[in-house]
């Protein structure tokens, strides 16, 4: 029996904001296309999701193209051919088809966690896979401290009631374990680009306003904030330490949230060319 295929991805809506010259539309269109994305460019009357092309400098200007019912997908043109990587091509692609975000064929694990210990031992494993691939000290230490907070999100802030009221958000210090039906599902790879870490919840309610929040802090003081039940702080350093950042939600069942952790130094990385691409499933 044949398998079922995944849906087409949407069509997308090309632009290219000041950062980059405007000829970079007819050399990244054809590289898109090659990658399975149906791209228009503006004046083509056709629709699509805003796909906004830029030169991966994300900061405080870019919270508006996210905060909005129809969040922009931001991908970076990375020097020096200033196109996207294959990489994050791909990435976007199985992001909007509803494929795995995690490379197919790339070595690694996957962990149901259930509880808070085991979220140190995900961490743990993931800086383990990074030395064990021979990647350096500062990458495994970044991988870790990723795949923590990834895993805290799913685990802790993520479960809701009947109600729709936070179950463990507001008091995490206290909790040890989650309800069975709470559990979250972490897994991490090693695959171009660097470490794939992905944490999956059961809930599907992560909007996109607390990464619109966490952008716009970027580049100023952190300031903890802890409305939502957390320190407010994850979400940021996610960001500053990952290449590029996925996040699919089918709302009332799953949020899937992946970061990338390149192979580079620790030094600057917040200031690196990134990708942040938040796709609510229909």
């Amino acid at each position: 029996m044949r398998a079922s295929a995944h849906p087409a991805a949407p069509g997308l809506q090309l632009i290219a904001d000041a950062s980059l010259a405007p000829q970079v539309l007819e050399r990244v269109v054809p590289t898109l296309t090659r990658g399975g994305l149906p791209v228009h460019v503006p004046g083509s009357r056709k629709g699509g999701h805003e796909l906004h092309l830029f030169d991966g400098r994300l900061g405080p200007p870019h919270a508006a193209l996210l905060d909005k019912a129809s969040p922009a997908l931001l991908l970076a043109a990375r020097p020096p051919g200033g196109l996207p990587s294959a990489w994050e091509v791909s990435l976007l692609g199985s992001l909007l088809r509803g494929e795995p975000l995690i490379p197919a064929g790339a070595s690694g694990a996957k962990l149901w966690l259930e509880q808070v210990v085991d979220l140190k031992g995900a961490a743990s494993e993931a800086s383990a896979l990074v030395e064990a691939s021979g990647g350096s000290r500062s990458m495994a230490n970044l991988a870790a401290e990723v795949m923590h907070e990834l895993a805290a999100n799913a685990l802790l802030d993520a479960p809701v009631d009947g109600q729709g009221q936070p179950v463990y958000a507001y008091r995490r210090e206290s909790v040890r374990a989650v309800a069975p039906e709470h559990v979250c599902q972490v897994s991490f790879a090693m695959g171009e680009g660097g470490i794939y870490l992905e944490a999956v919840d059961l809930f599907g309610r992560l909007t996109p306003a607390p990464l619109a929040k966490a952008v716009a802090s970027l580049g100023g003081r952190m300031q903890v904030n802890a409305s939502g039940g957390g320190a407010g702080l994850g979400m940021r350093r996610i960001l500053e330490a990952c290449e590029a950042v996925a996040v699919r939600v089918v709302p009332g069942k799953e949020t899937r949230m992946l970061g990338v952790v390149g192979f580079g130094e620790a030094r600057r990385r917040a200031a690196l060319p990134k990708s942040l691409l938040y796709f609510k499933s229909e």
